[in-house]
């Protein structure tokens, strides 16, 4: 089963500790791995056709400096559909409207293509994923957004079900201000959040025999929320619902269909 990572913070951040503990996950999920995150109004993103704990590349970026972003989204994929590629490997990337679009997903499709119709956007590689992402995308062109209010999220959700009817979906989405996280309501795959604010203490990675004390940061006053397929630390991670959409921008919860925002 792939995973998902996603960070949304009110100030650039290093995702060391959710890193470390995501790239654990890499050895069950060994068909590829990619980070994307935003240094400025561009996306970097990274990503391997290989197994992410093998990857020396994913080693030097858990201590990279350098990757600091108030968004990221990250991804370890098992194959279900599409060689082990690097143009398969999530996320996959996209400008529209001078917007870099970002996405990853966890689960199989089956039976969209002729439902979920293509336009200006096409995939490079063949995957069930990238299809999903290109016609997100034409849908929100057509829309003609450019900037995102409530009755848009609303909307998004409603396209996100469509493509869910397809099969296994969830899903990370962000154009470098919000993060979109979709929890599919077949309730076959996990998703779930933590919301980080100071004083900040010690936390255990699960999948890991250590602690890490974020307290040591200096700065005190960054806030925000990481969400993964399942729980990375000792911290109290809440699930998602089946069905269920939040967005985040800027450290916060702007938007959720069944929860109040915080």
């Amino acid at each position: 089963m792939c995973e998902l990572l996603g960070l949304c913070f009110s100030k650039p951040i290093k995702p060391s500790i959710s890193f470390i503990g995501f790239r654990k996950r890499g050895e069950i999920n060994k068909h590829g791995w990619g980070i994307a995150f935003y240094p400025d109004s561009s996306v970097q993103v990274i990503k391997e056709p290989i197994n992410a704990g093998a990857s020396r590349l994913s080693n030097f970026l858990k201590d990279y400096d350098n990757m600091r972003s108030k968004i990221i989204l990250a991804h370890v994929r098992h194959a279900t559909v599409g060689s082990h590629l690097r143009k398969n490997t999530h996320p996959f990337q996209r400008e529209l409207d001078g917007k870099e679009y970002v996405f990853a997903h966890n689960g199989t499709l089956k039976g969209y293509r002729k439902s979920l119709a293509l336009g200006n956007f096409r995939p490079v590689g063949d995957t069930d994923s990238e299809h999903a992402f290109c016609y997100l995308l034409e849908r929100i062109r057509k829309r003609g957004i450019r900037s995102w209010y409530e009755k848009d999220f609303a909307w998004l959700l409603s396209e996100l079900r469509k493509i869910n009817s397809y099969g296994y979906f969830n899903c990370l989405l962000s154009d470098g201000e919000h993060l979109f996280a979709y929890r599919g309501y077949d309730g076959k795959r996990e998703l779930h959040f933590v919301s980080r604010v100071p004083p900040y203490g010690k936390v255990r990675l699960l999948d890991q025999d250590f602690e890490i004390d974020l307290g040591a940061d200096k700065d005190q006053t960054k806030h925000g929320f990481v969400v993964a397929t399942r729980p990375l630390t000792s911290e109290p991670w809440v699930p998602f619902s089946s069905g269920h959409l939040i967005v985040f921008k800027d450290g916060k919860m702007v938007f959720s269909d069944i929860i109040k925002k915080q």
